[in-house]
């Protein structure tokens, strides 16, 4: 059986209407997008070789070949820096470089705009590496390493031992800039989702302007979008100097509240700390049920409710309520802590968003075509209760909170009238009044203690989830 973990990530929501856990009303900061991936290319290295260099054709023929160098890379970057694979098991943004008669060069594009470039030896397959940033135009040592390490039998100078059967890498979460759920698009409308990712991509290339039609879709995209789908923004961007005037003939602009190198650099490390996160708490494979689960209870077990921000959003909007300061601080409210879950989510393929009503906030999933509400923050507080985890609307009532009150993904219901949104299905109520311990993905069950006996042994409840 296999232990379910969840991730969680804090969230706060920019330009909310919530003041908090306990308050509805309020004027919430405009989020700051930034993910500068920096697309500028280095200089030019041109490499001449020594004028006693063998003739081609007295060159013995390598003991690597050019394929072998390539698959090795790849499955370096793969297996050691966690980037995407194709369906052929090659690595993502690789491509060949130079050569010589000694060495292979490969070239890996990072998605912050790094490169990094890896030098393969013909005869030995040492491989060794140096890392260039276009933005600080710097280029540095990276370290070194065996591509036979990284090579299957067939591709090795020496036989493999026998038995020697090199195990397959596991498939792993990338981390992903463009994240936008279907919720986003139904409320916001495919405009404002299409200026966002044109935002992303202006913040990963280092610019300040970005494709956008109006005023108004600019305000909305700046205002909502960042806190809900790249947390780290709202720390590295702004809204224009002139805000009121920020779109001209179809190009919007920005400004930066850190040099776009600085913010490269922090996206970088945001983007490792989600992914870490979610590789360290779901596997490839997992359902999106099961993905959901892993995070709530990762999220119960590793987050602690803020009580004193809590008191203090009672009387007052507090700019430090963001949600990247789940992620930062450990500790958050129910804007930030719903927030992040849902986003970490969506990085992990599952369609979430946020609800609001009462002045709580809370996330809302789509699985297997039914909707369903899922409270990360109530469980901080009661510790692996199943009762607020994929709730229907029935269920959202009984912990609270009925739909009239409900607001979907913006906090203006006035300005963005949503879809007559239901959560009926009923197909998890069995778990409702149990806590979790664990849930077997082969089995597809989850277990639940009931009950101890004299001799400290369980008795348990379980839930066949399976289809």
């Amino acid at each position: 059986m296999k232990k379910a973990f969840c991730v969680a990530i804090a969230l706060l929501m920019t330009g909310t209407v919530l003041l908090g856990c306990g308050s509805k009303d309020g004027t919430a900061e405009v989020p700051q997008p930034s993910q500068a991936t920096i697309t500028s290319q280095p200089s030019e290295v041109t490499i001449t070789l020594p004028p006693t260099a063998t003739p081609a054709a007295d060159r013995p023929e390598p003991l690597v070949s050019k394929d072998a160098a390539y698959e090795g890379v790849s499955r370096y970057c793969e297996r050691e820096l966690g980037m995407g694979m194709t369906a052929e098991g090659y690595s993502v943004n690789l491509e060949t470089g130079e050569e010589t008669d000694s060495e292979y060069q490969l070239i890996f594009h990072s998605y912050t705009g790094a490169l990094t470039y890896f030098y393969v030896d013909k005869a030995s397959g040492a491989t060794r590496m140096t890392e260039y940033v276009p933005s600080l135009d710097s280029a540095s040592e990276a370290g070194t390493f065996s591509l036979f390490d990284y090579l299957g039998p067939e591709n090795k100078a020496d036989p493999a031992a026998e038995g020697d059967v090199p195990s397959e890498p596991k498939e792993r979460f990338v981390f992903q800039s463009k994240v936008c759920s279907v919720y986003m698009e139904e409320v916001f409308g495919k405009t404002m989702c299409e200026a966002w990712y044109s935002l992303v991509d202006a913040v990963m290339a280092g610019e300040n302007t970005f494709a956008c039609p109006d005023q108004h879709t600019y305000d909305w995209v700046m205002g909502q979008f960042p806190e809900r789908c790249f947390p780290v923004l709202v720390e590295l961007i702004d809204y224009a100097y002139d805000r009121e005037h920020s779109v001209k003939d179809g190009v919007a602009n920005f400004t930066w509240r850190v040099p776009p190198e600085e913010a490269a650099a922090r996206i970088e490390q945001f983007a490792a700390q989600i992914e870490e996160m979610l590789n360290d708490v779901l596997e490839a494979d997992y359902t999106d049920f099961e993905k959901a689960l892993a995070l709530y209870d990762y999220f119960s077990r590793n987050y602690d409710y803020d009580y004193e921000m809590a008191e203090q959003m009672e009387n007052q909007f507090m700019d430090e309520v963001k949600t990247i300061r789940l992620f930062n601080e450990g500790t958050g409210i129910c804007q930030e802590v719903s927030a992040a879950y849902s986003y970490l989510l969506m990085q992990a393929g599952v369609e979430a968003t946020v609800m609001m009503g009462d002045g709580h906030q809370w996330s809302y999933v789509r699985i297997n075509g039914h909707n369903y509400h899922i409270d990360p923050t109530f469980v901080l507080s009661e510790k692996d209760s199943l009762a607020y985890f994929m709730m229907n609307d029935e269920q959202r009532a009984a912990t609270g909170y009925e739909k009239s009150c409900f607001t979907i993904t913006s906090n203006y219901a006035q300005d963005h009238p949503h879809p007559d949104y239901v959560a009926d299905d009923d197909t998890f109520r069995p778990l409702w009044e149990h806590v979790f311990e664990q849930f077997s993905h082969e089995e597809h069950t989850v277990y639940c203690p009931t009950e101890e006996n004299d001799y400290g042994e369980w008795s348990y409840f379980t839930f066949d989830y399976a289809g």
